[in-house]
């Protein structure tokens, strides 16, 4: 038989799409674009998004566990159709900090690398969240599969903001005024005056928790007004 005998007709070749879902998550789990998926298998790109979509829902495992070589900013016409969910975006950056957690030995500190500094900003981010409460239960417990990401702080967190909270009611006490943030006049209270402009901005935001609400206005009558000296960092 010659070689020329198996090469088939071009009408013989199959014409159709490929339906399969579980082939499409293969490829783009081994970083394959979608649109390059879609094209491959004659198939519409946005049911190829919503596939990969519905199955990171399912199990956010398996977007963290995905290649990533093929993640490229959507293009400007499609940016919010294409755009990744929040979940998506916070399974890949997890993933990246349990590949450099498993590789280095422990949770990155701020000045190790410029990589080390990007994941230690995203993980001060996550104690906050949890700090908060916001942080949902599947990601505490993955979290906590790195090791001591907590414990890696300075202090306890609820004890440091009792202190703070403290050392605020002093200082109105004695000065008849909360602490200003101006660093040439004031530069004794600087320190409280940010954790007073970090409540204020939290309960702007909706972020401060519920219970931290109700002991400011009971202890700190008026601490979410801007005082008229000076000017409050809100950071």
């Amino acid at each position: 038989m010659r070689f020329d005998d198996l090469i088939l007709a071009e009408d013989d070749y199959s014409q159709g799409a490929c339906e399969s879902r579980q082939e499409w998550l293969l490829m783009y789990s081994r970083g394959v674009p979608p649109a390059v998926i879609a094209a491959w298998c004659r198939v519409d790109v946005r049911r190829v998004h919503r596939t990969i979509n519905r199955q990171a829902e399912r199990c956010p495992g398996w977007f963290g566990r995905c290649w990533v070589l093929h993640d490229q900013p959507a293009p400007s016409g499609n940016r919010r159709r294409l755009r990744r969910s929040r979940e998506q975006v916070w399974w890949e950056h997890y993933a990246h900090m349990n590949s450099y957690v498993a590789r280095v030995g422990g949770v990155p500190a701020q000045n190790d690398s410029t990589e080390a500094r990007v994941l230690y900003r995203w993980l001060e981010n996550q104690r906050r969240n949890h700090d908060m409460d916001r942080l949902a239960q599947d990601k505490v417990e993955a979290l906590d599969r790195l090791g001591e990401w907590i414990g890696s702080r300075k202090g306890n967190p609820e004890e440091l903001w009792a202190l703070r909270l403290e050392q605020v009611q002093q200082f109105r006490d004695e000065a008849g005024r909360f602490p200003v943030y101006d660093p040439q006049r004031h530069p004794g209270e600087k320190v409280l005056a940010v954790w007073l402009g970090r409540q204020r901005t939290w309960l702007r935001k909706g972020r401060l928790r519920a219970d931290r609400q109700e002991i400011l206005h009971q202890v700190l009558s008026g601490w979410d007004r801007v005082a008229s000296v000076g000017v409050l960092c809100t950071i």
